[in-house]
Parts: structure tokens; C-alpha cells; sequence
């Protein structure tokens, strides 16, 4: 169970996430407990957070001895009402946690949740819903577009880097952290930098990001998962380029499914990797345990859950060539500063 009931939300907002131990023994394991997995729009197969949540609670189910048809896979229509039909369907079926994916699953996790205050539900990848019996998993971008604008920066051989934003809101959301990791880097870890020296270009306009490139920028930074436009462009322009003015993404797994095609392999130059393994395993072993969680993502709004970062390897970086792993020294150096000086973000 996440949370006691008997535990008050002013109680809840003051404990910290408890410490739990890595030791589990068999007999200690619930396996009456039965729980659901809801994915996102498109099922099984997606390539992205439906695939990483599924392989996920199969290595929980291993590692906990669980069985079918105590924990059960739900593939929806998409509609906010299949949704709730089926979280609707396993509580009324005994399950006692449901875990769904992605922020379209939000709206049926409210009102379910509200119907079932004894069941426990879980999150993943969203941190909208409030609720003692409701445990968010939230990912953190703002430190993830920062890394990214380092790691941009110590690649760059234009001195232009660029971030390519899904929309306007996460561009103004998250645009001043990545330029803020560009300028830490040219503080801390390019030799003879001067600040200011590198340009960088933030944009959310399909020709925006490609008149950045002809303008120089040899490294960008893409939280773009509509479809694979901007890998398509970057893989069209590096076919009329040399080895060395090749450009180069980073990106973010398993947010971008193109990201893992054997064709962008050759234009990555790392990837930003959201540990579900982690955010999946810590909803089970509380479920089958019967331990609490006690943490807050927003103590306004009453949102409960977790938020994964590099300090508590929740995000990590995945290095795809020799040349981005000649960066891993500088990078960890930077992570490590971050949490020393317990960084906000």
C-alpha cells in the first residue's frame, strides 16, 4: 500500500520518502495482491513508454515471483471512457493497484480513484492528479533539458546549438534551462570559453529548427515526439555533409520511439533515458510488500509521487559514439556539482 489512510495529508506533506531496503524474502512477498497495468494510446509495441512499462513489470514479476492473472496488461480504444470502463473493471475485479501510462490516462485515474479511495493507483509520466490514494512518477525535463544544453555545448565544434521544442509552452518551459547548461558549460568545462560565446537557437516551428541549421548548428537538443520530422531532416542534411560537420541529436528515451531505429542510430550523439525499470519496480514492491511511500511532487495541489532525477538515478545518459563518451567525465562532474549544491529546478 502507498499511503495509510489513517496517515493526515499535512502529515503526508511533512515525511520524506521512506528509505526502503533492497533485501526482499519470499515469504514477505503479498502475491494475493492483484495489479493492473493500463498503457497509453497505441498499446504494446509502441517502441516508447507502453514497450518500457511492459518490460518493466515483466522483470517485477520475476523478481517478485508474481503470476497471471494477478497482474493483467489493459490495451484501451484511446477514449477517456474505455478508460475508465476498464480501471472500473479490475477494481470492482479485485485489483488492488492500477497503474496507468502517460498523462491521456490522467483524467480516468481521477475519477476512478475518487469512486475507489481504498484501492491504490499509480502514474507514470504524469503529475496532475491529487489524491492519498494516487502516486504520480514525474520525470524531471527542466534538469534534462539543462544536461542536455551542457552536453550540447562540450559537442559543438560551430559554437551554435539548438533546442527543437514540441510546442510553445515547453519551449518557454524549458528553453531557459537548456541555455542555461550551455552557459554552465562554458563556466566550468570548455577550455577558453567566454560566456556568451556560443549561440544558441530555441524554437518550436518545424521551419525554425531548420533555418537554426543553416545557420550553423551542428548539435540540438529534441524534445520533438509528434513524428520523426526532425530526425528525417537531420539525417537528410548529414547525407550532404562530411564526417566532421555531421550534426548531432540528443533526445530523450523512451520518449522518442524513432530514437531507437536502427537508421538514427548514426546521428545520436546521447539520449536522456527515464528509468521506468525503477518507477515500476517501486509501485509493485510497495503493493506486494505492503510498505509506504510518504512524498510530495506539489504540496499545493496535493499531488503525491515521485520525481526522478539524475540525484537518485531516476534519469540517466546513455552515450551513443566514442566522441560523446569523451564527454562522460565532464558531464558527471556537472551532475555532480548539481546535487552537491542541492541545485532547484
Amino acid at each position: 500500500m502507498i499511503r495509510s489512510k489513517r496517515f493526515t495529508l499535512l502529515l503526508a506533506l511533512a515525511i520524506a520518502l521512506s528509505i526502503l531496503p533492497n533485501t526482499v524474502h519470499a515469504d514477505e512477498v503479498n502475491r494475493e495482491r492483484k495489479i493492473a497495468l493500463l498503457f497509453d494510446t497505441g498499446g504494446p509495441g509502441d517502441g516508447s513508454y507502453n514497450d518500457a512499462a511492459r518490460n518493466a513489470l515483466a522483470i517485477a514479476k520475476k523478481k517478485y515471483g508474481l503470476f497471471e492473472p494477478n497482474v493483467r496488461e489493459l490495451v484501451t480504444d484511446g477514449t477517456v471512457g474505455d478508460r475508465i470502463y476498464r480501471l472500473r473493471l479490475m477494481a470492482r475485479s479485485g485489483y488492488f493497484m492500477m497503474i496507468a501510462i502517460g498523462p491521456a490516462n490522467a483524467e480516468a485515474v481521477r475519477r476512478v480513484s475518487q469512486e475507489y479511495p481504498d484501492l491504490e493507483f499509480a502514474i507514470i509520466n504524469d503529475g496532475t492528479v491529487s489524491g492519498l490514494n494516487v502516486f504520480s512518477h514525474v520525470f524531471d525535463e527542466k534538469q534534462s533539458a539543462y544536461m542536455a544544453g551542457f552536453a550540447a555545448a562540450l559537442a559543438s565544434r560551430s559554437k551554435r546549438v539548438l533546442y527543437v521544442a514540441t510546442d510553445t509552452p515547453e519551449m518557454n518551459r524549458l528553453g531557459p534551462y537548456f541555455e542555461a547548461g550551455v552557459r554552465s558549460a562554458e563556466k566550468r568545462a570548455i577550455k577558453g570559453a567566454r560566456e556568451g560565446q556560443y549561440q544558441v537557437g530555441i524554437t518550436s516551428d518545424s521551419s525554425g529548427y531548420k533555418v537554426l541549421m543553416d545557420q550553423g548548428a551542428d548539435v540540438l537538443y529534441s524534445t520533438w515526439n509528434l513524428d520523426s520530422a526532425v530526425l528525417n531532416e537531420v539525417i537528410k542534411r548529414n547525407r550532404e555533409r562530411n564526417r566532421i560537420s555531421q550534426i548531432k541529436i540528443i533526445g530523450n528515451v523512451p520518449d522518442q520511439y524513432y530514437l531507437n531505429l536502427a537508421i538514427a542510430k548514426p546521428h545520436l550523439l546521447l539520449s536522456i533515458e527515464r528509468n521506468i525499470t525503477k518507477a515500476v519496480d517501486m509501485t509493485v514492491r510497495t503493493t506486494v510488500l505492503g510498505e509506504y511511500l510518504l512524498d510530495s511532487i506539489d504540496g499545493e495541489n496535493s499531488i503525491f509521487g515521485k520525481r526522478h532525477t539524475f540525484y537518485n538515478q531516476g534519469l540517466s545518459i546513455k552515450y551513443h559514439n566514442k566522441a560523446a563518451r569523451s564527454f562522460k567525465a565532464a558531464i558527471d562532474r556537472e551532475i555532480a556539482r548539481l546535487k552537491s549544491e542541492k541545485a532547484k529546478f
